[in-house]
């Protein structure tokens, strides 16, 4: 049995409020990425403003590697962590990955520099990464209800 959830997703498709619900309802830890690379380098978009997308990614890297290692966790990943493949490596080999999807126009984009132009912006970005998380996942799980999401997601991690 795999010993942690991984959900990935475009931003703004509900990573973290999920896992979170998936915390609070089963009393699971919850990693989120993004809020760890929050806590040691400060705010996303200033780090893409000062040292890119490709400083940021390095960033990521780092924290995803670091999640992956830890035991009966959620990992809530950032929108963009399984563009290295090296990430999805380590993700999958201690994680079941579920990939939560919901219409592009639901997504939110508030403090997310890649979907900050709109909904053209956000189909841009579904374009280039479709393929990689259909291509990373073990699951897709609708987001429609938070609740009903996670429970989902955890129903079908216990049958593994």
């Amino acid at each position: 049995m795999k010993q942690n959830i991984v959900i990935i997703g475009m931003p703004g498709v509900g990573k973290t409020t999920i896992a979170r619900e998936i915390g609070r309802l089963y009393h699971i830890p919850v990693i989120d990425i993004d809020e760890e690379i929050v806590k040691t380098h400060g705010d996303i978009p200033a780090i893409f403003a000062e040292r890119g997308e490709a400083g940021f990614r390095a960033i990521e890297k780092e924290k995803v590697h670091i999640a992956a290692k830890a035991w009966g966790v959620v990992i809530a990943t950032g929108g963009g962590s399984v563009l290295d493949p090296e990430n999805v490596e380590a993700l999958r080999e201690g994680g079941k990955v579920y990939w939560l999807r919901r219409p592009l126009e639901e997504l939110s984009s508030d403090g997310r520099p890649l979907s900050a132009g709109g909904l053209q912006a956000v189909e841009k970005l579904w374009q280039e990464r479709k393929h990689i998380y259909d291509a990373s996942k073990d699951v897709i799980v609708h987001n429609v209800r938070i609740r009903d999401a996670a429970e989902e997601i955890v129903r079908d991690f216990r049958e593994e």
